[in-house]
Order: C-alpha cells, then sequence, then structure tokens
C-alpha cells in the first residue's frame, strides 16, 4: 500500500456522517465563516428551522462538512449550504453528504444553486443547469421610485393576504413554500403590487449576513418587479443591501446604478428533465431571490 493510499484509508476512518443537530449550527457557521460567506448564525439557525441537514464529523465531532435540505410540499425540494471544510476536500465528503440528501428525498425534485466548482460534481449525480444567478450587493445610493402602471398600488402585505401570496410563490417556483413565506411575514419586511384584479407582486426585505437582503420578488411582470425592487433600495439608502437576480440584463443595469453592483454568481440547477422547467404562460415569474440557499 502507497503512503498516498495509506493516509486516504486513514483520513476515511475518522470521517462520520449524521443527520444535523441544533448543537452542530455554531461549527457549522464558522464553516461557512472560514470560506468568507456572509450568513450569520442566526441566518443559519432560521435555515435550519425549516428543514434539514446532515454533517460530516471526524472522531472528535468535528464538524467538516455540512448539507441542508428543505421539502417544498411532497414533490419539490432544495439543497443549499453545502459545505466541506478546505482541510478535508478530496475525500468524497461533498459526494457522501449529496448522497444522503437524495436518498432522504425519494422521487422530489431536487433544485440547488451551485459554485462554478461545485457544478461538475452535480452534473454527475444528476443535476443540470437552468440560468445563471447573479449576486449584487453594495451601499445603496439615493433611489428614484419607479412608478406602477395606473390602476395599481404598492402597499404593506397584512396575515389576510397570506393564502393569495403562497399561491403566486407556488405558480412562480412550482414549489410550495408556503412555511417560508409565512417565516417571512414575521420575520421580514413585506410588500405588494395590488390592483382591481388582484394581488400582481410581492416581496420582501429582511436582516441577512452583512445587511439586508430583498427577495424573493415574485410578480407578473417586470412592471411591478422593478417598482418594488425600487423602494426596498430607497429604503435601505446608506445601508447594505444585497439582491440575487436570475440573470436579466435590465434588472442588473438598475442595481448598478443604485449601487449594487455585481460580485459574483451561481448556477441554478435541478434534476428535472428540461423540456419541463420552460415557464408556463402567464405564470408568475422570480425576479429576485430569496437566497441562493432556499431559491
Amino acid at each position: 500500500m502507497t503512503q498516498s493510499t495509506s493516509s486516504s484509508s486513514v483520513l476515511q476512518t475518522q470521517i462520520s456522517f449524521r443527520a444535523m443537530l441544533p448543537d452542530d449550527l455554531a461549527q457549522a457557521w464558522q464553516l461557512s465563516k472560514d470560506l468568507a460567506w456572509p450568513h450569520r448564525l442566526e441566518d443559519w439557525e432560521q435555515m435550519f428551522s425549516l428543514g434539514n441537514g446532515f454533517v460530516a464529523t471526524t472522531s472528535e465531532n468535528t464538524v467538516i462538512g455540512t448539507i441542508l435540505w428543505w421539502a417544498w410540499g411532497p414533490q419539490a425540494a432544495s439543497l443549499g449550504m453545502i459545505i466541506v471544510s478546505p482541510a478535508w476536500q478530496g475525500h468524497g465528503i461533498g459526494r457522501q453528504l449529496m448522497t444522503l440528501a437524495r436518498q432522504a428525498l425519494p422521487g422530489y425534485r431536487v433544485h440547488l444553486n451551485a459554485t462554478s466548482v461545485g457544478v461538475p460534481l452535480y452534473e454527475k449525480t444528476g443535476f443540470h443547469s437552468t440560468c445563471v444567478v447573479a449576486q449584487h450587493q453594495g451601499n445603496v445610493s439615493t433611489v428614484p421610485l419607479i412608478p406602477l402602471p395606473e390602476g395599481c398600488r404598492m402597499r404593506p402585505m397584512g396575515n389576510a393576504d397570506l393564502s393569495a401570496i403562497c399561491a403566486m410563490d407556488t405558480a412562480a417556483l412550482r414549489m410550495n413554500r408556503s412555511a417560508l413565506i409565512e417565516l417571512l411575514m414575521n420575520d421580514g419586511r413585506g410588500i405588494l403590487v395590488d390592483s382591481e384584479k388582484g394581488i400582481l407582486g410581492f416581496s420582501f426585505c429582511r436582516k441577512f449576513g452583512w445587511g439586508q437582503v430583498a427577495g424573493p420578488v415574485i410578480a407578473q411582470d417586470p412592471a411591478f418587479a422593478l417598482p418594488m425592487l425600487a423602494y426596498w433600495a430607497g429604503t435601505c439608502a446608506g445601508q447594505f443591501l444585497r439582491v440575487d437576480i436570475p440573470q436579466d440584463e435590465t434588472v442588473a443595469a438598475l442595481l448598478d446604478q443604485w449601487g449594487l453592483l455585481r460580485v459574483g454568481s451561481v448556477v441554478s440547477m435541478t434534476t428535472e428533465p428540461t423540456e419541463i422547467t420552460s415557464s408556463q404562460a402567464n405564470a408568475p415569474s422570480c425576479f429576485a431571490l430569496c437566497s441562493q440557499a432556499f431559491g
């Protein structure tokens, strides 16, 4: 047995996999900090409260890898916070965490947002790319309001709007994220675009990472989405704001003007067949993600 083979075997015997527990969140947070990810411990706690996870640990119970997963209804799910400590990469930890998560979601179509480094791994496990998500962030400058079309108004959302908002979110993403929407209504600020025809769009803004994040932004048309984005940018003037958008040059140009520059991107991926992922006619669209983990 060669020295490298022996070393690899020793490392493999030290690695264990198990379900994530609340007591693991502090170490998981530290893993993300080591990679310069912006997530606070509160963000980890919020994500874990809505889903489940697995961790890879050493014999000393040190967390060296994480994955979180969320089942949105009986058919769709998303994966996120897939992290392996740099010191332990190259030993199949990420692949095993992915296998465990997929086994926990039999029959589900699964979505995730991947870094460029992770794309080859996910392609080997049955995912294919659907679009690029651009991360924009910065300290917001003064932003002029964008007028809504005639007959529309923007207003704060209330508890009576919950079912309609959840239905619109489900129509846009084909996932039942009602638990997430309800959490956002309690923990964040929400607005919507209303008219005689009903709700035409909604969005949230909340604390996240280094400041605030605007998203999700779901709307029937850019004419409703862009005024909501401008509203959040205006209310966050002088503060740090992040927005993750499916790549769109019009939206990106506006964000750049507001001081929210593109700082990176991820690739949206899914296990769903390509012919099914095409947009449905008259369905609302997602103009900004809730987060890269949730989608």
